[in-house]
């Protein structure tokens, strides 16, 4: 059986901005584009919520999406600790994960992360400074897990390495899905909120001039 599941993580990193995935851009809250973006084929959805949120506040988000809202209290956080924990808490054979506050995220690219998962196991996106995104990618979830509890201490550099099968997909490939590279784009304050919203109004009045 070949079951997707995807993770959208939020309120886990450094900067601790408390309910960041409830700021509303172009007139929705901001996880909720992140959401949209996931492929239909996605037969479990979780929204992972670290310290920094209260699990509560996106119980209503959650039950619009059918996802279920898994608490992540671990510290101190790490790209490792955060995959191992979800694989941990998910059902499916293979795991697209996304971060919250990546509005510009296209379900195209998100697909395409999650469709690559059935030959690889691992689909990394490398930005354009050339970093590996952990965090935004999608894993077969049994090689992973299972080097996980045989190696506590490993990063995700060695996780990577050791179970095989991972393709790294370069910015520039990338563009095909968005010229501007969006998906890379993170929303921490006001102004990238603000950035944010002109960028998808932007992209809406392109695809109704397209129609």
């Amino acid at each position: 059986m070949d079951r997707a599941s995807a993770v959208i993580y939020i309120g886990v990193d450094r900067l601790c901005r408390r309910e960041l995935g409830l700021a509303r851009i172009a007139g929705k809250p901001m996880i909720e584009h992140v959401l949209d973006a996931v492929p239909d084929d996605v037969e479990e959805l979780a929204i992972l919520v670290g310290e920094c949120d209260d699990p509560e506040v996106y119980n209503e988000v959650a039950e619009k999406y059918l996802a279920e809202v898994i608490e992540f209290r671990d510290r101190p956080v790490n790209d490792r600790r955060l995959i191992e924990f979800a694989v941990e808490n998910i059902q499916g054979d293979r795991m697209l994960i996304l971060p919250g506050n990546a509005p510009l995220i296209t379900r195209d690219f998100a697909a395409f992360l999650l469709e690559c998962s059935k030959k690889f196991r691992a689909v990394l996106p490398r930005s354009p400074a050339r970093n590996t995104i952990y965090l935004m990618a999608s894993y077969q979830t049994r090689p992973i897990r299972e080097f996980f509890g045989s190696h506590p201490s490993a990063g995700m550099d060695e996780a990577v390495k050791n179970i095989g099968g991972a393709i790294y997909l370069s910015s520039m490939s990338l563009r095909i899905f968005d010229e501007k590279l969006g998906m890379f784009f993170r929303v921490s304050t006001p102004q990238d909120l603000k950035k944010a919203e002109k960028i998808l109004k932007t992209r809406k009045i392109q695809r109704l001039i397209e129609l």
